[in-house]
């Protein structure tokens, strides 16, 4: 799970698996990857990974960024959580992606689900016109959803079956 600082990683893996990672409201509350086994119904699953927070700069080692992003290299898939709520979602989802590409390494051609967290403390008009415009800067379907109210699990953990 990649993003910015406070985009719900740390809450999202809490509520899919075991995983008790310290949550704030606050940036840089996560400063280790954060690891834990969710489950499907039939018992199989995977390990999903809570990657601190990437900054604009992480390619170049700000904020720790290479020790995260190394950590992302041995993922399959990326979820990358962009925040509802940020000021500016898509100039947010570009600047994982650019860090992604300036680091290199294959991080760009990892597959990638891109999804908008905290539906709830967003318009329903607002959040349909970010999806869309996300959807369009992204080439990919954004799924959207509420970790803390767990509304649109469901679909997230089913793209990632899907994927895996």
């Amino acid at each position: 799970i990649i993003g910015l600082p406070n985009a719900g990683k740390s809450t999202l893996i809490s509520v899919l698996s075991s995983a008790r990672p310290k949550i704030a409201n606050y940036p840089f509350t996560t400063l280790i990857p954060n690891l834990g086994v969710v489950r499907k119904n039939d018992g199989n699953g995977c390990l999903f990974a809570d990657i601190p927070g990437l900054i604009s700069g992480a390619a170049d080692g700000v904020g720790l960024g290479h020790d995260f992003l190394r950590h992302i290299q041995r993922t399959k898939i990326l979820v990358h959580l962009i925040d509802s709520m940020a000021e500016n979602p898509l100039n947010d989802f570009e600047i994982i992606e650019q860090e992604l590409k300036q680091y290199g390494k294959g991080l760009l051609d990892k597959e990638r689900i891109v999804v908008l967290n905290k539906m709830e403390l967003v318009e329903d008009d607002y959040l349909k016109i970010i999806t869309k415009k996300l959807e369009n800067v992204s080439q990919k379907k954004v799924l959207v959803i509420s970790s803390s109210l767990q509304k649109g699990l469901s679909s997230l953990l089913s793209e990632v079956w899907n994927r895996i």
